[in-house]
């Protein structure tokens, strides 16, 4: 089960912030020409961008010139991996900004008011993140729920405990006192439209397919 591209912005990506050690350099093996190259992040890795929102060229295409260190005309694996490393180090940087800029006191911590201040989209997700439940978020909780298995556990876990009645499923009321920052989007969430969520809702929405 893959991280959504909602909770990369959210978890996935934010808990770059607290690892100390190098991403994990590896990639899959990249042709060597100048033809399309897709260039793919590490498995369970903090990815940088690959693809051009709304676009089908990737990312690396646009900046193949930059990316051609030696200038030969062709990009290298290892050309192409120092490029994907950089880039989440830039993003590793601008998240971690954007994070102490959240913290308003300074504690190394966001309470939910400084994540819907500063950071709306982990404040939407915040209590899968607040993995103690004490409504803080550290940098250490996020970097728990790097992991996708304990992510998608994490996930059915708060969903099971929102589940007032036991009755399997969400209504409204239950979202609103257990996912705040959720039930705004409480329609959008409920395809299906019967007024409930489920378990399922969730995992396409927080963890994906």
């Amino acid at each position: 089960m893959a991280v959504s591209r909602g909770l990369i912005l959210t978890v996935a990506v934010c808990a770059a912030l607290a690892a100390t050690g190098a991403a994990d350099a590896k990639s899959k093996k990249k042709r060597a020409t100048p033809a399309p190259v897709a260039a793919a992040a590490p498995a369970g890795t903090c990815a940088g961008p690959t693809a051009v929102p709304g676009q089908g060229e990737p990312m690396v295409l646009q900046y193949f010139d930059r990316i051609d260190a030696d200038k030969n005309g062709q990009l290298s694996r290892i050309e192409v991996t120092a490029w994907l490393d950089q880039a989440r180090e830039q993003m590793r940087q601008q998240l971690l900004a954007r994070y102490r800029a959240a913290d308003a006191n300074g504690d190394g911590q966001l309470s939910r008011e400084e994540a819907r201040a500063g950071t709306p989209q982990l404040y939407e997700h915040f209590e899968f993140a607040d993995v103690n439940g004490d409504g803080l978020v550290s940098l250490a909780e996020l970097e728990q729920l790097r992991d996708p298995e304990r992510l998608r556990q994490r996930v059915l876990d708060r969903v099971r405990q929102a589940d007032r009645d036991r009755d399997g499923k969400l209504h409204l009321a239950e979202v609103q006192v257990a996912f705040p920052g959720l039930a705004a989007r409480f329609t959008q969430l409920d395809q299906d439209g019967d007024g409930y969520l489920t378990p399922e809702d969730f995992g396409r929405h927080v963890v994906g397919p």
